[in-house]
């Protein structure tokens, strides 16, 4: 059959079901009057407006009956209709029995307040309240119902849990539908807390045949809005059961709850039934284990640190810095823990677990963090001792990686006084190895010449002897000289495949590689302190380089305030007449012969 005929086969039936309905409405009013009450009621109940009004139209005009409080709670009870009702309606209605002398009986609120729980009006329902008070009505269980009904409608949770709560404390059986509509709105609106009280008590009491769906929300609500409490209590009770099998989402959420309150039990149990249904795991699940052993009381650091050779078992890349930042973050705040977590390491690999060296670069970098570069050293050496047998076997002598030389080039810096003989041991060790640099390890690199010739320059006042004072300054002088070696070989590299320094567009090529933009300033003002005349061509790289988008786009915020700061350093080593003040004749002729 065409479009065509169902259209016109649809229009049929609908033109016999309207003879049909009116047919049968002509045949209701053949009835006697008590029965058409009858019938003007269940029409009410099912919230037929037009025909409750038709009816009531001819109960009054044809059997010439007077209009009543029974024949307006009808009119005012057809209004439950959700497309067809509204509150306006009710007023009108009660403005009409106003006008007939009637005054609404206890149904008529009840009609009233059943209306308002689909179309919320908060002014009518307080009038209807007061006016039921005053006459000394008692609200019955239907109408508190449809209060709080109304009451969640309008958003007023706190005062609907308030009628729920008193219900009960009055011995009233609030219905299943109130309870259910109470958990779907608040958990719309995120009162997750709330819903969980809720559901907590229906569930320690036994309620059965509690809507799927329902469960369902308040898990993915809960476990969204890390809400710990709730996100178990539906984990244990509904999905270990069976009866829920959430989605890989609500699954990843339910995880990350579980990682943030350290229940390792429950994240455990995700981790098994999404093994069960044979999800992929990617680093974030395994991240959030180890966020849940960390967050765990006691902490759990042994199996933490596991997770990460677990990792390497299941085939996918060795963990980056970025998966290990809890646990950085959780050795920094408790140092002693460190030399632990390294001894579980060689524990680990002594059970022929694949230790990755993202976990070796995580104690080298605690050890760094806490000004230690000895012990950072030390687990440098050791890193052979971790090459797996497979790669053993392959005459591999380390597997340390550009990020191994990195934290230690940071540690280089960090160190009192900054260890530049350190740094240039390891950057020959990082080329004997044939490890690739990128663009951060010539940033700091130039960071540790900078820093060590600032910090010889600034013990040259402290010397007595003149001698030592010349030796101090010529050697600050050619640590800054160095710095800008180091600068100028970073400007000639050229491919930016391997620069941690993201790039904005194709343009900055060309430049090659530049240090950061705190990198840029330091070493311009270095060299300006001492009247070195190179500080201007590296702030004027530091500013071809900004203007094509480099630096992170920082040279267009601050890149004023560099130039200015190296103007000042320059004109207080350099007279108004472009003479090297006293003081600093020595430096500028060093720099100038270095």
């Amino acid at each position: 059959m065409d479009e065509g005929g169902r259209r016109v086969g649809a229009a049929q039936r609908q033109h016999q079901r309207r003879h049909t309905d009116k047919d049968a409405a002509q045949a209701v009013l053949k009835h006697p009057t008590p029965y058409l009450y009858t019938r003007l009621r269940t029409l009410a109940y099912g919230g037929k407006t037009r025909e409750c009004r038709e009816l009531a139209e001819y109960i009054v005009k044809d059997r010439r009956e007077k209009p009543s409080t029974q024949l307006y709670s009808a009119l005012i009870l057809s209004n439950t209709s959700h497309d067809n009702g509204g509150a306006w309606r009710v007023l009108e209605y009660l403005d009409e029995m106003r006008e007939a002398g009637l005054q609404p009986d206890t149904g008529t609120c009840h009609a009233v307040l059943k209306v308002l729980a689909v179309h919320p009006d908060h002014l009518l329902r307080a009038d209807i309240l007061e006016y039921m008070r005053i006459r000394w009505y008692q609200l019955g269980e239907e109408g508190a119902h449809d209060v709080a009904a109304g009451l969640l409608r309008e958003g007023l949770f706190e005062q609907a849990m308030q009628r729920i709560d008193g219900m009960l404390r009055a011995g009233v059986r609030v219905q299943a539908w109130l309870l259910d509509m109470a958990v779907y709105m608040l958990c719309t609106a995120g009162e997750v807390e709330e819903s969980y009280r809720i559901m907590r008590q229906r569930y320690d009491t036994g309620e059965l045949n509690i809507s799927r769906t329902l469960w369902y929300t308040l898990l993915d609500t809960g476990s969204s809005r890390r809400h710990h409490a709730s996100t178990a209590l539906v984990w244990n009770g509904q999905v270990n059961t069976s009866y829920l099998n959430p989605a890989s989402g609500v699954c990843l959420n339910v995880l990350t709850t579980a990682a943030q309150a350290g229940d390792a039990v429950l994240a455990t149990d995700v981790f098994t039934h999404l093994s069960k249904r044979g999800t992929s795991f990617t680093p974030i699940h395994y991240q959030l284990l180890v966020d849940c052993y960390l967050a765990a009381d006691p902490p759990d650091l042994k199996r933490a640190l596991s997770i990460l050779t677990i990792m390497a078992l299941e085939k996918m890349a060795d963990p980056s810095p970025a998966e290990t930042r809890s646990l950085y973050l959780h050795l920094r705040s408790n140092p002693t823990l460190v030399a632990e977590a390294f001894t579980t390491l060689r524990d680990l690999h002594a059970e022929e677990r694949k230790v990755p060296i993202a976990a070796l670069n995580l104690i080298i970098e605690c050890y760094v963090e806490q000004r230690n570069l000895t012990e950072a050293l030390n687990i440098y050496k050791l890193i052979h001792t971790f090459v797996p047998t497979s790669q053993a076997a392959t005459g591999k002598r380390t597997f340390a990686n550009i990020e191994t030389f990195n934290i230690l080039l940071r540690g280089c810096r960090l160190a009192d006084p900054p260890d530049e003989a350190l740094a240039s041991f390891l950057v020959s060790e990082l080329l004997a190895l044939r490890v690739v640099p990128t663009a951060l390890t010539y940033d700091r690199l130039i960071l540790v010449f900078v820093q060590a010739g600032a910090h010889a320059l600034e013990k040259v006042p402290q010397l007595p002897d003149p001698e030592d004072a010349e030796v101090q300054r010529k050697k600050g002088l050619e640590l800054l000289d160095w710095a800008f070696r180091h600068f100028v070989d970073m400007q000639a590299v050229s491919d930016t495949a391997s620069t941690d320094i993201p790039i904005v567009d194709n343009s900055t090529a060309a430049l090659g590689w530049m240090p950061r933009f705190g990198t840029v300033e330091r070493l311009a003002l270095q060299l300006a302190k001492v009247a070195d005349g190179r500080c201007w061509d590296v702030l004027q790289a530091g500013e071809d380089h900004g203007a094509k988008g480099g630096l992170d786009l920082a040279w267009d915020r601050k890149g004023g305030w560099v130039r200015k700061n190296v103007e000042e350093a320059w004109s207080g080593v350099v007279g108004g007449d472009g003479a090297v003040s006293e003081g600093t004749e020595v430096a500028s002729a060093g720099a100038a012969s270095a």
